[in-house]
């Protein structure tokens, strides 16, 4: 049989393409003309007006067409929105944009902080629309609506927001979203006797007072007296007392003071706090105090008590300055049971004697700042008297004598902020005050067993050998 017939192989339908030419046609005039070869239905705002001018002399693709078509009504402020099967023509401003939930976690900012921090920037941002400019963002706006909600526990950010707000605020939080610099801060309260104080040199200037050119000792108080003393201290404990360029060795000073029978070292604290972040430290006891009395229709009187901390509170708040410098927001307490009488009491509770100092220092890393002039005066009776004599009614007065002697001591509050730029500045401090607490030990232990030495030579003197 003879073979059959090869089928002709059919060629693709031609592309069909249009040619756009318009002069200064009117808008709606422009959408028919869209309608009619893309073979869409279109809803046209009665606000949409305009003319529209397009010189194509290359022909284009039914597809291009409509992409020419979208170009148009973006920048006339218009946009096209699909409503089932028509195509609504309207204002670009009054579209809501598509908003997507995003989940962004925190490295180091707080969640609530940088969520308070966001909305507040998207609510400033977000403005709306302005007659007679066209539909868009300027730099910096947002095009729509943005919620952004905390989660504290994972310390993450739900955003809902369009995808270029979103973006927007991507780049925002990853500069809010950085390693906060921190403070450590090692503070020594001591109260010091005034003769102690005179004799060491160390009667705290008056503020803004006396600073020698070079020193980083910066003094803070009430009285106006010249420190030159100080550099005669050159041989405490053998290392002297070092003000210049250095940092001042701020433990020789307190070793000499502790040294004293009139001083008194109240509290060391030391913390560690994040830039511009409150610390607050309290080393007290809580003390019951009488508030008021209750009296029950039994007849019973019910006695009404709240606690307060009675002892040392420091508080302080850093902040790092340019040029490594540090501003310390500083409130010191110090309280203390007064000696009441029982009466008094039992009456009415403990009675307190309280001082305390509030201020602002700026200081340079490392350096040590002196806040003082807090003053309080002890009294101390002795009565000195002959037995027997001294206790006879009356005539007893002739056999014995009585002196009243005022001590008057100061509160000294030293200060060292350390800026911690990373863990290797964390590391370092680790590393230095483990070696501060190895050499204590070490001192602690020589002078124990010096003193245990001397205390067996003393019990057990030497023989004499003959």
């Amino acid at each position: 049989p003879s073979p059959s017939p090869t089928p002709a192989l059919q060629k693709p339908a031609k592309e069909r393409l249009i040619t756009l030419d318009f002069n200064n046609v009117d808008l709606p005039v422009f959408v028919k003309f869209v309608s009619e070869i893309i073979g869409k239905n279109f809803i046209i705002d009665e606000r949409v007006r305009g003319k529209v001018t397009i010189f194509s002399p290359s022909k284009i693709s039914v597809d291009k067409v409509y992409q020419v078509f979208l170009s148009v009504l973006e920048i006339k402020g218009l946009a096209a929105v699909p409503a089932g099967e028509m195509i609504q023509i309207l204002p670009a401003s009054e579209v809501p944009p598509e908003r997507d939930i995003n989940v962004y976690y925190l490295e180091n900012a707080n969640a609530e902080e940088a969520a308070k921090l966001l909305t507040s920037l998207a609510t400033r941002t977000a403005a709306p629309p302005i007659a007679g400019r066209p539909a868009g963002r300027a730099p910096g706006e947002f095009e729509g609506t943005v919620q952004i909600i905390p989660d504290k526990a994972t310390n993450a950010l739900l955003i809902t927001a369009s995808p270029k707000d979103y973006e927007m605020l991507k780049e925002v939080i990853k500069k809010i979203d950085v390693r906060r610099r921190q403070v450590y801060v090692e503070a020594v309260i001591m109260e010091v006797g005034q003769d102690k104080l005179r004799q060491l040199g160390t009667q705290l200037g008056a503020l803004g007072g006396y600073q020698p050119s070079n020193q980083r000792f910066t003094i803070y108080g009430s009285a106006n007296q010249d420190l030159s003393e100080l550099t005669n201290l050159t041989n405490i404990s053998g290392a002297g007392l070092n003000i210049g360029v250095s940092t001042i060795n701020v433990k020789v000073l307190l070793t000499a003071l502790q040294s004293a029978t009139d001083a008194n070292v109240l509290s060391t604290p030391q913390i560690l706090t994040t830039n511009n972040q409150k610390a607050k430290i309290v080393v007290a006891q809580n003390v019951p105090f009488i508030t008021g009395n209750n009296q029950t229709t039994g007849g019973v009187t019910q006695t009404q008590i709240t606690r307060q901390d009675v002892g040392v509170t420091l508080e302080l708040t850093p902040e790092i300055l340019e040029g490594d410098r540090v501003r310390m927001d500083v409130r010191q307490e110090i309280s203390t049971l007064a000696d009441t009488p029982q009466a008094v009491l039992v009456q009415l509770g403990p009675t307190t004697n309280k001082r305390e100092a509030t201020t602002t220092v700026i200081v340079d890393n490392h350096q040590t700042v002196v806040i003082g002039g807090l003053m309080r005066d002890d009294i101390n009776r002795t009565e000195t008297k002959i037995p027997l004599l001294g206790d006879i009614p009356l005539i007893g007065w002739l056999f014995k004598y009585q002196s009243k002697h005022v001590i008057k001591s100061n509160l000294l509050i030293f200060l060292t902020p350390h800026i911690v730029h990373d863990n290797k500045d964390l590391d370092a401090l680790r590393q230095q005050k483990a070696e501060d607490m190895k050499r204590t030990l070490v001192e602690e232990a020589l002078r124990d067993q010096t003193l245990t030495g001397e205390f067996l030579k003393s019990i057990n003197p030497p023989q004499d050998k003959r």
